[in-house]
């Protein structure tokens, strides 16, 4: 029998209404943002909550003034708790979540597809690239950068990844503090979309805004029940060998590591060199490497 979870999140403001807050919200000074903030004070991307997992975090996207959580700059991806303290350009919000209890429901049709609030428990197994993004060195970083002037750097290296990966069809599917999940389901023409986003994650690392790590594989994840407006749930030990790769690439000290699967459908797109087997933590066999050629 199936599990039905009903996850409510929303923002109060003072004297006013309720603001539902689900999947992706945006904040910003333009039209096509959830929520427009009418100040001068605000950047066109200001920040944007993202729900992942029946978790809500908040995202600068690197604008000029930034935003507040109980107080303290958000300098990377913060989860937000029940009762938060939102401080956006001369407007406060209060950040509320319930969560009710799993309750068994009898199977029933598809419901209509404005209802979607509920969540159905459905495990599929996908074949899809796995990419995981993290900042080298963010937390010593965090200690010597000023709040003030790391935030903007931060949120724009953010926003610029989350673009790269929508630009080419993946999915950004979790904000991990000092880094990021995305996926690209596999279909004929995905292995060409995902070199594309190489290159252009290449490029950025090139720029020298702030650098970071990229660890690529290929292979088969469950995916979870899920809401069609929120990040799906991803399980299996290929996902957990994408995580584990970046050990092996910080004691190469390489900035780009990729699995024999992902190279094996990347080499006629990219210049990759072998790095040899590599001992990963966590599995027992060795596994062959590569890299980025230069």
């Amino acid at each position: 029998m199936a599990l039905e979870v009903d996850v409510m999140a929303w923002l109060e403001i003072k004297d006013k209404d309720r603001i539902p807050v689900s999947g992706l919200c945006t904040f910003g000074r333009t039209a096509g943002n959830t929520i427009l903030l009418k100040t001068p004070k605000a950047s066109r991307r200001h920040a944007m909550i993202h729900e992942q997992d029946g978790e809500f975090w908040v995202v600068d996207l690197g604008s000029t003034n930034g935003i507040q959580v109980n107080g303290e700059r958000v300098t990377h991806p913060v989860r937000l708790r029940n009762g938060d303290h939102i401080q956006m350009p001369d407007t406060a919000y209060t950040f509320r979540q319930e969560t009710q209890p799993e309750t068994p429901v009898k199977p029933r049709r598809a419901p209509p597809l404005h209802q979607n609030r509920l969540t159905v428990a459905d495990i599929r197994l996908k074949k899809c690239w796995i990419l995981v993004a993290d900042l080298q060195g963010f937390t010593k970083m965090s200690q010597k950068v000023p709040a003030e002037e790391l935030a903007p750097l931060v949120g724009k290296w953010m926003a610029d990844c989350q673009e790269i990966v929508r630009e080419h069809k993946g999915v950004l599917a979790k904000f991990l503090g000092d880094g990021f999940l995305a996926y690209w389901t596999d279909r004929d023409e995905t292995s060409a979309s995902v070199a594309a986003a190489c290159r252009e994650f290449q490029a950025l690392q090139e720029s020298g805004a702030l650098p970071f790590r990229i660890m690529l594989h290929y292979g088969v994840v469950s995916f979870g029940g899920h809401s069609p407006d929120a990040s799906h749930t991803m399980i299996g030990p290929e996902l957990n060998f994408a995580f584990r790769l970046e050990k092996v690439a910080a004691r190469l000290e390489l900035l780009w590591i990729f699995s024999d699967a992902a190279a094996d459908l990347l080499q006629e797109h990219l210049p990759l060199t072998s790095c040899g087997a590599q001992k990963v933590p966590d599995f027992a066999q060795d596994r062959c490497c590569f890299t980025l050629a230069t």
